[in-house]
């Protein structure tokens, strides 16, 4: 099969620039459609860090006691939005399009689609590209959730905060979502000086975390003045006398602003899928164990196929879909051993299984082991104790899964990570675990948390062995005579 490329990436996302690197690195002849004229997908990950930032600083000002101040951020300031756009903007030129084209990418500016005649291909203008394989990395976007009153004039999306409408934000703000985003921002604003109220269609926040984590995470966001709604879903919006109503379950709550983060669709219109037999719905384009979707030759990765939006989760499912398309086609996703995060503050971390997935996979045959913050020395220092550790382990020491939430948590997953890849154990005998420092760190530090985590681990397992306790006691009995 005479063909002009190895593979050809579909979306300037920050997933596309990163896949056409990596494959250019390996020496692949690689293509790249931006399928955008803005040249750059929207990066709403960029976007809550930077806003992230702005409220940590904030926060520092207004709870640290040396340096307690007014002199504080808001988004009215022209210069928090200008130092926003810097930072898209050197972000961008660090992964620029000219850069890709100087690595070999072959960059096409332009939206084009996909044809079979009589041979798989993608159209751009007058250009066909004909590759081996081919990558969607075009990302989602936010659809509409109201039943009535459809006019997107009346809310907005994270895409609408790239631009000047994030300086010209009113005071109160209502936002739609219980994904990991919607918290990001709503945290964000809140520490901005805005009035938040969070809406969200689930039982609770993050649902696919044990509930000791999300009441955590739920409780900091309320206790920083957050209101949040939860099991309530929206269906309708009005605006009267310029104020925006909307219809949330049995209640009728009003906003200045509404921001949709959820209900992200595929971004995939008039790429002509259905031409090519690329199966996808209102919510993903579905796709197997090796990301490839209903046409074996074109995969798909990221949000694109449901879950969060989370960078390192993509990167993973890049570098897995590189191997699979420029070499043999045998590897399988195992999200098991990557670890992830969201970036509200505390940050959530979790790598492996949690506390409930490890019952019905497990039964009863593991330890939970739980560290707090505030026990920790450099937690106080630093007059940050709201979090904890939870390790699962199995009897013989193997780790089944780590949550951090905690100040920096995204710093400290690194050791329970390769932990967890390498299958490296805690030591099953605890007496000599106990008496040796089985994961050294640094004291003082936040780190040191899981040093204390791993004794707690032999704690439990001398506490549960009976015999052994006879045998200290005795032991040390007989040392007193």
């Amino acid at each position: 099969m005479a063909v002009d490329y190895d593979l050809v990436i579909i979306g300037s996302s920050w997933a596309g620039i990163y896949a056409a690197k990596n494959a250019c690195q390996l020496q692949a002849r690689v293509a790249l459609v931006t399928q955008t004229e803005e040249l750059y997908l929207p990066n709403t990950l960029l976007l809550n860090q930077s806003l992230a930032e702005l409220g940590r600083f904030n926060d520092q000002q207004q709870n640290s006691f040396w340096l307690a101040t007014e002199n504080i951020i808001n988004l009215d300031d022209p210069e928090a939005f200008n130092w926003i756009q810097g930072i898209k903007t050197d972000v961008q030129n660090l992964n620029s399009l000219a850069y890709l084209s100087a690595l070999g990418v072959d960059v096409i500016v332009g939206c084009g689609e996909f044809y079979r005649l009589p041979r798989l291909g993608f159209k751009v203008g007058k250009r066909d590209l004909r590759s081996r394989n081919y990558l969607l990395a075009t990302g989602t976007i936010c659809g509409s959730i109201f039943e009535r009153d459809l006019d997107p004039k009346n809310y907005f999306t994270p895409k609408d905060l790239q631009t000047k409408q994030l300086v010209n934000l009113p005071h109160k703000l209502l936002i739609v979502g219980s994904e990991p985003t919607a918290l990001e921002l709503a945290q964000a604003l809140v520490r901005l000086g805005k009035q938040v109220t969070l809406i969200c269609e689930r039982s609770r926040i993050l649902p696919q975390e044990d509930l000791d984590i999300s009441s955590l995470i739920q409780a900091q966001l309320e206790a920083e003045g957050i209101k949040i709604f939860i099991n309530t879903k929206v269906s309708q919006i009005k605006v009267i006398d310029n104020q925006k109503w909307v219809q949330a379950g049995n209640r009728a709550l009003s906003a200045d602003q509404i921001i949709v983060v959820n209900h992200r669709q595929p971004n995939v219109a008039g790429l002509n899928l259905a031409g090519v037999k690329v199966k996808y719905n209102s919510q993903k384009v579905l796709v197997n164990q090796k990301l490839q979707t209903t046409n074996s030759r074109i995969y798909a990765c990221g949000d694109l196929i449901g879950g969060y939006d989370l960078a390192n989760i993509t990167r993973y499912e890049i570098n897995l879909i590189l191997k699979n398309t420029l070499f043999l086609n045998r590897y399988k996703t195992n999200y098991h051993t990557v670890p992830w995060a969201i970036y509200t503050q505390p940050n959530l971390v979790r790598v492996g299984l949690n506390e409930s997935q490890a019952k019905r996979q497990y039964f009863e045959d593991f330890l939970v082991v739980k560290q707090y913050f505030k026990l920790i020395d450099q937690a106080q220092i630093l007059d940050r104790t709201t979090g904890l550790c939870k390790f699962i382990i199995k009897q013989n020491g193997e780790l089944l899964g780590c949550s951090i939430v905690g100040d920096r948590a995204i710093e400290l997953v690194g050791i329970p990570t390769l932990m967890i890849q390498h299958k490296i154990k805690l030591d099953r005998n605890p007496m000599r675990g106990i008496t040796s420092l089985s994961l050294p760190t640094i004291y003082p530090s936040m780190a040191e948390i899981l040093t204390q985590v791993s004794h707690d681990f032999y704690q439990q397992k001398i506490q549960r062995n009976h015999r052994l306790l006879n045998r200290l006691k005795t032991w040390f009995s007989r040392r007193k005579k």
